[in-house]
């Protein structure tokens, strides 16, 4: 079998990084959807409720762009 322990390691490490790549490929991953009050994206940015609480949002934080940080 596997001597090298070195061996032991990358065979798994390899295979964890086909299976990333197969998942990629096939794109099994979900879209995010937004749905708040039954609303889908569209109606949220049309909503002037929503844009309000967004903004208050916004407002009470800061980003730091250099990092993609956000503080509240």
């Amino acid at each position: 079998m596997l001597r090298k322990p070195g061996a032991r390691i990358l065979v798994p490490l390899l295979s964890v990084t086909a299976l990333n790549v197969a998942i990629l490929l096939v794109n099994l991953s979900f879209p995010s959807r937004a749905a708040v009050a039954n609303m889908d994206y569209r109606a949220l940015v049309a909503d002037p409720d929503f844009k309000r609480a967004v903004q208050s949002v916004i407002e009470a934080c800061s980003v730091n762009v250099d990092i993609a940080k956000v503080r509240c």
